[in-house]
């Protein structure tokens, strides 16, 4: 606790010091002054927590200084000390706010009381400034936990200056894939945008768990339709700073108590940029000024897709996408019926996938699943469905772009294993599918991969095996048919050979 005392006799200034701090060696005495004046200029600068001070003093007495002090709006603690028992000047302190009124001379155990007073009173208000921050305010409304009484309006009447019913506005940035990097500009941007207008009051808070940072307007001193002004200025100039993959929502509603349900429709409207210009601010108002048609998913599209996965051509996989692309922008559609040719797309590959020996519709595919569900970019469509593609239908080789190294001959082998190895496919099978000899196959495919082809498919096979113990309930029986292999035991002694572990250890400790 800082503590200022103001007191002309020197001996009860300087002892006082050291009283306070034997009272409690936390207590600091921020200042001392002997006069009235002295003690105003001491108070400005400070800003204690405490006052001490004398009333009868040279050149500005205690009671005269402390009606400057509040007029100041300087909002401190006040505990006098004075010889006169008049009731006159007790009533004058007592208007003024103080916190006790003490007589000299001091006891030490009713100053140390009084001072206790004094804590209490400070750690209460200090914690109702907590709870009834303006920040605390707007989080607890968006999330429902706000719970509103006499005290809350109260405060934000007194304190704020507005009411809990009255309207509020807000701003929505959606982060999502560059949150973590920009969030802090973003919100540096934002608050700059509040302290240089007189149109509104506004606080910026992050929200970690959406992957946005909002901006809650309040106190608006404006007719003007603020809506058109961060459409027009704020939004662009975030879009310039933070680039265009930001998405912007506006939203309005009355009073704190319809700021959750509000977010919440925010949240949803975030897929309209699907259909809106990038860098556009979606607000309900744009909305329901489009007029969406139904959408048609291209005829013989999913021949197209099937064909790609089976012969694992990621530019075909490319323009089956671009073709969809295309058609969702064609027209203006629903964002839900966008998505649903999208979850189309995805579920022709996971068939294909299935059917082709890749992972299929295992637990990874519902993840991305789940996340192409709630997208609301192009690019988190393109990205999802391209790890689907990849995951699925390229070996490791392909997706590092190491394919490119090796000749036609030994990526069709490659090709081969990854469609076959689950058939126990040979060396021999493999050269009779590719019209070539097995000497032939068997020196080109170790000297362009440093591997022999048993190694190869060995190799393979193993982390199929991994995949399958990891994401699957399947016994060892099933997982050796499933990778080629006639005898578990067998697969069992591969296993361990290879990874240092059975099979069954292998799953234990990984899980």
């Amino acid at each position: 606790m800082n503590i200022v005392v103001v007191e002309d006799a020197k001996p009860i200034r300087e002892g006082l010091a050291n009283i306070l701090h034997r009272i409690d060696s936390t207590y600091q005495v921020a200042g001392k002054a002997a006069d009235g004046v002295e003690g105003l200029k001491l108070i400005k600068e400070i800003k204690p927590d405490l006052v001490i001070m004398d009333i009868q003093m040279p050149d500005m007495d205690g009671l005269t200084m402390l009606e400057k002090v509040r007029e100041e709006k300087i909002d401190c603690k006040v505990i006098v000390l004075t010889a006169y028992s008049d009731f006159n000047y007790a009533k004058k302190a007592i208007e003024l706010g103080i916190e006790n009124y003490l007589l000299k001379p001091i006891k030490i155990a009713e100053l140390k009381k009084a001072l206790h007073q004094v804590e209490e009173s400070l750690d209460k208000e200090r914690f109702q400034e907590q709870i009834y921050s303006l920040e605390y305010v707007f989080k607890s409304s968006l999330t429902g936990a706000l719970a509103e009484d006499d005290i809350l309006e109260e405060i934000l009447k007194d304190k704020y200056g507005f009411n809990a019913a009255d309207p509020v506005e807000m701003l929505l940035v959606w982060l999502d894939g560059i949150y973590e990097e920009s969030c802090q500009a973003a919100v540096h941007l934002l608050e700059n945008v509040g302290s240089n207008t007189q149109k509104f009051d506004s606080v910026v808070m992050t929200l970690e768990d959406k992957k946005a940072v909002a901006v809650i307007i309040y106190k608006k001193r404006t007719d003007d339709g603020l809506e058109n002004y961060f459409r027009q200025s704020v939004f662009p100039m975030l879009v310039s700073n933070l680039g265009s993959r930001i998405v912007g929502v506006w939203g309005e509603c009355e009073g704190l108590g319809g700021l959750r349900d509000l977010l919440k429709e925010m949240m949803e409207e975030l897929e309209w940029n699907l259909l809106l210009p990038a860098g556009t601010l979606i607000s309900r108002n744009l909305i329901d000024g489009l007029s969406p048609v139904p959408f048609k998913f291209p005829m013989d599209l999913e021949n197209k897709i099937r064909r790609a996965a089976a012969n694992r051509d990621m530019e075909e996989y490319k323009q089956c996408l671009a073709v969809l692309n295309s058609a969702c922008t064609r027209e203006v559609y629903e964002p839900k019926d966008i998505k649903d040719g999208f979850i189309r797309f995805f579920m022709t590959l996971a068939h294909a996938a299935k059917e082709y020996g890749g992972q299929g519709e295992g637990g990874f595919s519902q993840k991305l699943l789940m996340r192409l569900s709630a997208s609301n970019t192009w690019k988190e469509i393109a990205d999802t469905l391209t790890e689907f593609f990849e995951l699925n239908f390229l070996t490791d080789q392909e997706k590092s772009g190491e394919a490119d190294e090796v000749s036609p001959l030994v990526q069709k082998a490659r090709l081969l294993i990854q469609e076959y190895y689950s058939q126990g496919i040979t060396l021999e099978e493999t050269a009779r599918k590719l019209h070539v000899s097995d000497e032939y196959l068997s020196t080109q495919f170790k000297k362009e991969t440093g591997k022999s082809f048993t190694e190869t498919i060995r190799a393979y096979r193993i982390e199929k095996i991994k995949k399958l113990l990891l994401e699957s309930d399947l016994k060892l029986a099933q997982i050796a048919a499933m990778t080629g292999y006639s005898d578990p035991k067998y697969m069992s002694k591969v296993f361990r050979d290879e990874v240092g572990v059975l099979p069954a250890e292998y799953r234990k400790r990984e899980i």
